[in-house]
């Protein structure tokens, strides 16, 4: 077998090995089905039984209350760009937009076909002594009214590295992008209306999008939502209204079981936050390195950091390849070095990425 491998990229993520190890046995006969997990129709009721217990075992681990509908739908969090104003907007004047980062803007990019958006800032750059600092924003100059059909925000950012408190007094329904940090904290469903996320970071592999959204927001898609992107037909469906991504639920409810035995959410947001202490303790000590993130919005999920001298960060993206550390190249937008550390990412590979930062 080749050398170990840790993979620190922002998505597809690393998937724990207990999860893998069944997998590879699952495609060869799931069950005592005579088929491969591969092979599993998207009818068959061995597949209604893997949709329906990961549908109550996120319920479970989530503290999801009744009033919230699950959904599996298709398209990735992209895809919701689209489906949350042709959803939400109905009557509204205009939708307001957080801005957080890349992914938030990006959304908001998409609302703005279907009608006006507010954009509000979360965050700002200011400059300090010796380099430009990133801060969190006054939430006081948010202007929220009647008029607006929801706020969007993004809770974590992936490029950037940011991290961004709840909304927890808006007057306005609450959405929220949580494709980077969904099942790595908890969440107190009093403060939000509807939360999204693709799987492949946080809850398996890409293919199925999680929608968890309150039902009094059901009825109000517009007419020309398209069929598959409407949340009250996949909601009356039980979300098998087409050919549903068979393997990827799947894999979404072997990432759930996995949750559970390591001790659920308190337990995947204590190891998190020790893989961002480890990690960002050592950039901080180490006078190569820079991460230009405010302490109280520093991501505890995606790391990102630069080295002053280019070419010894170029070695140092090498040497960390060679030593079975992958993929820690910053986003092309951004350059420098990032480490996004999802729920499969063991802290023996933190701790191998701290030592060679300490060593530059």
């Amino acid at each position: 077998m080749s050398q170990r491998q840790h993979y620190f990229a922002a998505g597809p993520a690393a998937l724990p090995d207990r999860v893998k190890q069944q997998i590879q046995l699952d495609i060869i006969e799931y069950g005592n089905s005579g088929l491969s997990i591969l092979e599993l129709g998207h009818r068959s009721p061995e597949f209604a039984s893997i949709i329906e217990q990961a549908r109550q075992l996120l319920r479970t681990l989530y503290g999801v209350p009744a009033e919230f509908e699950i959904l599996f739908m298709q398209a990735g969090a992209t895809g919701q760009f689209d489906a949350l104003p042709l959803n939400l907007l109905s009557n509204k004047a205009q939708m307001s937009y957080v801005d957080s980062g890349y992914w938030s803007r990006r959304a908001a990019q998409f609302a703005q076909k279907y009608g006006r958006v507010q954009m509000l800032s979360a965050v700002t750059e200011r400059e300090t002594a010796d380099a430009v600092a990133v801060v969190a924003s006054d939430r006081a100059d948010w202007q929220l009214t009647a008029d607006n059909a929801y706020i969007h925000i993004t809770p974590n950012e992936t490029i950037e590295g940011i991290q961004i408190a709840d909304v927890s007094d808006a007057c306005v329904p609450v959405v929220a992008d949580m494709t980077s940090c969904l099942f790595m904290r908890p969440i107190d469903f009093k403060h939000y209306d509807l939360v999204y996320a693709g799987a492949q970071k946080t809850l398996g592999i890409a293919g199925v999008t999680i929608v968890i959204v309150r039902q009094e927001l059901l009825q109000r898609a517009a007419e020309q939502t398209p069929y598959m992107l409407r949340y009250d037909v996949h909601a009356q469906q039980q979300s098998i209204v087409n050919t549903t991504p068979v393997f990827a639920v799947y894999c979404a409810l072997l990432m759930l079981q996995w949750l559970q035995a390591q001790g659920g959410l308190p337990a995947m947001l204590a190891a998190a936050d020790e893989r961002a202490a480890l990690l960002y303790q050592a950039i901080d000590q180490q006078p190569l390195t820079i991460n230009k993130i405010a302490p109280e919005l520093r991501s505890s999920i995606n790391v990102s950091f630069d080295i002053t001298d280019q070419q010894r960060l170029q070695t140092f993206l090498a040497e960390a390849e060679a030593q079975g550390l992958l993929a820690l190249e910053g986003h092309r937008n951004t350059g420098g070095a990032r480490a996004s550390m999802y729920n499969g990412t063991p802290l023996s590979a933190v701790k191998s990425l701290a030592a060679m930062i300490t060593a530059l």
